[in-house]
C-alpha cells in the first residue's frame, strides 16, 4: 500500500512555531537593551537614595555571544548637596564591554562566570569622601552577587581626588589588568589572591598628590603581582613653601629617578598585614630633609598603619645624596653607595637575641665627599670618603679637614674672651673591630683599634681678651662626663704634626712652635666602669720631635673615671740647643735663649684637679738668656735689656747643670691647676716651671712666670 501523503498543516505548524519563537527572541532582543539601561539607572538611584544619577548613552546586547556593550556612562550627584554617608564624585566611562556572561548562572542566582570585562577611557573625580558610614550598611556586593571574571582590563583611566579647583591627588592615565578574578567570599579569603584576583598588572602615568603639605609627583609607576615587582620612575617630593605646612613638622625634598622592588609578596601584605620582598634598589636618590622639632617615634610605629612587620632581603642605594637642613651643622653626604641585608622592621627587631644594625643584619657602603659645619660658621669640616662594612667591623674616613673660618682674634671678638683656633688635616681614620650593634642600639662607641694616620693639627691663639670663663673639656677626667659610652681598646697615632702659633699682648709678632714626627699609642680609652678603673687605667706612650730636632719621649697613666682627675706623666727630651725655643719665646715673651745646649732632660709629673707637682732633672751647658725689647715694629736690644741680661745671667741662672762640683740640681714642677685651661696647658706650665727652677730661678718666681696667663683688652678695643 503506498504511504499516506504528508499533511500540509504540519509544515505550517512548524514554520509558525519557529516564527513565533523568532519573533519572541527578536522582541526580547529589541526590548532587553532599553530594559537593561532603565534597570541600571533606576538601581543606581535606589541604592544611593536618589543622591546620584546614572545616564547611559547606549546599550547593546548580543545574546548569542553573551555580550553586553555600554557606551557613554555618566555617574554624577543628583543635587549639589552632599549626604554624609556618600562620597561626592563624578565618573565618566566611554566604553564598557562584557563578554561571555553566564546568563543561566545569573538566572539561577549562582556565581556568574564572565569571560572578560573591558573598561575604556574611565575618568573619576572624587571631590570629597563620606563623612560617616551608612546607618544600615548592607552586605558587600561580592557577597550578594558573586562573580568570576576570566580577564579584567581597564584602559586609559585617570582621575583626581579633592576639590575641583585644588585637587590633592591626580592621575593622568592608567592601564590595569587582572586575571582570574573570583569576586566572592572564597576569593576574598584565598591567601594566594590579591584583591580577589590570581594576578594583577598596572601601569600608572603622571601621578601627583599632596601629603603632609608636601607635593608628590611621579612620572611612572608599574606593578605586577605575577612578576612580584613594583617600579617607580621620576619621583619628586617638594616641601611646603615658607609659612606653609604644620609648624615644627618634618620637611622633605626628594628626587628619586628610579625605585625598583622585586620579590614583592603583595598577597601576604593584604592578608597578613606584613610586607615581604626580596630587594629594593634606589637609583640616584637626592634627599634633603629638615628634622621635626620633636623627635619622631620609631620607624616601626610610623609604618604601623601600612603593615605590622616588614621583611626585606636586600636594600641597595646607588649614588645617593643626603643633606640635613635646619640644623647648625648642616651635614651633607654625596655619592652614597650602600647595601643592607636581612632587614626587619617591627617592634621586636633589634631586641635581645636579634642582633641588627638599623634594622638590618649587615650594612656595607662607601660615600664621596662629606661636609658639615661645627660651631657654625666657625669650623667647616669635610672628609673625602667614608667606607664601612659591619660584617668586617671596619670603618674608614679619608682626607679629613677642619678649616677655621675665623682668625684667633676674630674668635676672641666673637665670643668675648680668649678662644683657641683649631685647624686639622688627617690622611685617614681607620677603625677596626667596631661594635656596630652597640652603636646602633645603644649609642655606644666601642672598637678594638683606631688608627689616626698622618694628622696635622694647627692650634692658634691670641692673648688679647679675658680668660675663657668656662671649664675646659680637654682634660682626661672629662671622659666621665660624656653622655655616651666610649670604649677604644687601642688608639694609634702615626706621623703626626702639631703646629702652634700665638700672638701675645706684648707685641703684634706671632710666635710659632712645631712638634713633628709624632708616634703614639693610647690603651683603654674608655669611660665604661667595667673597663676603666685604678687597676686598669688609660695608659699611653709617644715619641715626637720639638721643632723637628729635639726628640721627646713621654708616658701617661690616667684613670679616666677618677673624680679628682689624678694622672701621671713622665718622660725625657733632648739633646737640642735651647735656641730652638726662640721662635716662640722672643715674639711672645721678649725672652731669648742666647746660648745653651740641652744634653738630656728627665721629668715626672703628678697632677689632679687642684695642682701638679713633680721633679725635673735637666742636664745642660752654656745657658745664657737675653731680654730684648720691642720698638718701632721690631725686636731689638735695649739698655734696660742689657742690664737685665747681666743681672739674670750673672746672679740667677746656672749656666751649667750639673754644677762644676758634679751636683745635679733638681727642679721643682709645682703649679696650681686652672680648670679653665686644658691639660696640655697644665703640662706645659709644669715643664716651664721645672726648667726655670733647674736653671736657678727661685721656685716661687718660677711658678709666677710659668703660671701667669696673658690677658688684655680684646683686639681693637
Amino acid at each position: 500500500m503506498p504511504p499516506a501523503p504528508p499533511r500540509p498543516w504540519g509544515r505550517w505548524l512548524l514554520a509558525g512555531g519557529a516564527l513565533l519563537v523568532g519573533g519572541a527572541l527578536v522582541a526580547a532582543w529589541l526590548g532587553l537593551a532599553p530594559w537593561l539601561r532603565r534597570t541600571l539607572e533606576r538601581r543606581v538611584a535606589k541604592q544611593t537614595h536618589a543622591q546620584y544619577q546614572l545616564t547611559i548613552g547606549s546599550v547593546r546586547v548580543d545574546l548569542l555571544a553573551r555580550a553586553v556593550r555600554l557606551r557613554g556612562l555618566d555617574l554624577r550627584p543628583a543635587a549639589p548637596t552632599l549626604a554624609d554617608t556618600l562620597p561626592r564624585l563624578h565618573l565618566r566611562l566611554a566604553r564598557l564591554d562584557l563578554s561571555g556572561v553566564g546568563l543561566l548562572a545569573l538566572l539561577r542566582g549562582q556565581p556568574v562566570p564572565i569571560d572578560s570585562l573591558v573598561l575604556d577611557s574611565l575618568r573619576v573625580n572624587v571631590e570629597a569622601l563620606a563623612r560617616r558610614p551608612a546607618p544600615h550598611p548592607g552586605a558587600p556586593f561580592y557577597q550578594r552577587q558573586p562573580l568570576r571574571l576570566g580577564h579584567l582590563l581597564l584602559r586609559h583611566a585617570g582621575g583626581s581626588f579633592g576639590p575641583a579647583g585644588a585637587p590633592v591627588g591626580q592621575l593622568l592615565s592608567a592601564d590595569i589588568s587582572a586575571r582570574d578574578v573570583l569576586f566572592a567570599p572564597a576569593g576574598a579569603a584565598d591567601v594566594r589572591r590579591l584583591a580577589f584576583a590570581a594576578a594583577w598588572q598596572a601601569t600608572l602615568h603622571g601621578l601627583a598628590g599632596r601629603l603632609g603639605g608636601h607635593r608628590l609627583v611621579a612620572q611612572l609607576a608599574s606593578f605586577s603581582s605575577q612578576n612580584h615587582s613594583f617600579v617607580l620612575d621620576s619621583l619628586r617630593v617638594a616641601p611646603p613653601g615658607p609659612g606653609q605646612g604644620k609648624p615644627g613638622a618634618v620637611r622633605v625634598a626628594l628626587a628619586l629617578p628610579r625605585l625598583a622592588l622585586y620579590g614583592l609578596q603583595a598577597a601576604t601584605w593584604q592578608h597578613e598585614h606584613r610586607f615581604e620582598a626580596d630587594s629594593v634598589r634606589l637609583r640616584g636618590p637626592r634627599l634633603t630633609f629638615r628634622p621635626p622639632a620633636q623627635a619622631p617615634p620609631p620607624l616601626w610605629q610610623l609604618l604601623a598603619p601600612l603593615f605590622s612587620r616588614a621583611d626585606l632581603g636586600r636594600l641597595a642605594i646607588d649614588n645617593g645624596y643626603l643633606a640635613v637642613a635646619g640644623v647648625q651643622e648642616r651635614p651633607v653626604a654625596r655619592h652614597v653607595f650602600a647595601e643592607a641585608r636581612g632587614l626587619r622592621v617591627d617592634s621586636a627587631a633589634g631586641q635581645a637575641g636579634d642582633r641588627r644594625i638599623v634594622y638590618a643584619r649587615a650594612w656595607a657602603g662607601h660615600t664621596g665627599r662629606l661636609t658639615a659645619v661645627f660651631d657654625a660658621p666657625a669650623y667647616p669640616v669635610s672628609a673625602e670618603h667614608l667606607v664601612l662594612n659591619t660584617e668586617a667591623r671596619t670603618l674608614r674616613l679619608s682626607a679629613l679637614q677642619v678649616r677655621p673660618a675665623f682668625t684667633p682674634a676674630q674668635l676672641n671678638l666673637r665670643s668675648g674672651y680668649q678662644v683657641s683656633q683649631l685647624g686639622a688635616r688627617i690622611d685617614a681614620l681607620l677603625a677596626q673591630e667596631v661594635d656596630f650593634y652597640a652603636l646602633s642600639g645603644g649609642s655606644q662607641v666601642r672598637m678594638g683599634r683606631l688608627a689616626v694616620v698622618r694628622p696635622w693639627v694647627q692650634l692658634g691663639s691670641d692673648g688679647r681678651g679675658p680668660i675663657n670663663p668656662h671649664r675646659s673639656v680637654i682634660t682626661p677626667d672629662a671622659m666621665r662626663n660624656l653622655q655616651i659610652v666610649v670604649d677604644v681598646r687601642r688608639l694609634d697615632l702615626r706621623g703626626g704634626t702639631v703646629s702652634t702659633y700665638y700672638r701675645s699682648p706684648r707685641t703684634p709678632l706671632v710666635g710659632r712652635l712645631r712638634i713633628t714626627r709624632i708616634d703614639g699609642t693610647l690603651r683603654n680609652v674608655s669611660n665604661d666602669p667595667l673597663r676603666q678603673s685604678f687597676r686598669h687605667p688609660l695608659t699611653g706612650s709617644a715619641t715626637a720631635y720639638l721643632q723637628d730636632s729635639c726628640r721627646i719621649q713621654a708616658q701617661l697613666v690616667a684613670p679616666l673615671l677618677d673624680p679628682q682627675g689624678r694622672h701621671r706623666l713622665w718622660g725625657t727630651f733632648g739633646p737640642a740647643p735651647f735656641g730652638i725655643l726662640n721662635p716662640m719665646t722672643v715674639p711672645t715673651r721678649l725672652l731669648a735663649f742666647k746660648s745653651g745646649h740641652v744634653r738630656r732632660v728627665r721629668f715626672a709629673l703628678n697632677a689632679d684637679r687642684r695642682q701638679a707637682t713633680g721633679r725635673m732633672w735637666a742636664e745642660y751647658e752654656g745657658l745664657k738668656f737675653a731680654f730684648p725689647g720691642y720698638k718701632n715694629g721690631q725686636v731689638q736690644k735695649t739698655l734696660l735689656g742689657r742690664v737685665k741680661n747681666g743681672v739674670v745671667n750673672g746672679l740667677v741662672v746656672r749656666d751649667n747643670n750639673p754644677r762644676p762640683s758634679g751636683r745635679l740640681v733638681v727642679g721643682s714642677m709645682a703649679t696650681r691647676r686652672e680648670l679653665r685651661f686644658s691639660v696640655f696647658t697644665l703640662w706645659r706650665q709644669g715643664l716651664i716651671i721645672g726648667l726655670l727652677n733647674s736653671a736657678g730661678v727661685p721656685a716661687k718666681l718660677a711658678q709666677q712666670l710659668g703660671q701667669k696667663p696673658d690677658q688684655g683688652p680684646l683686639p681693637g678695643k
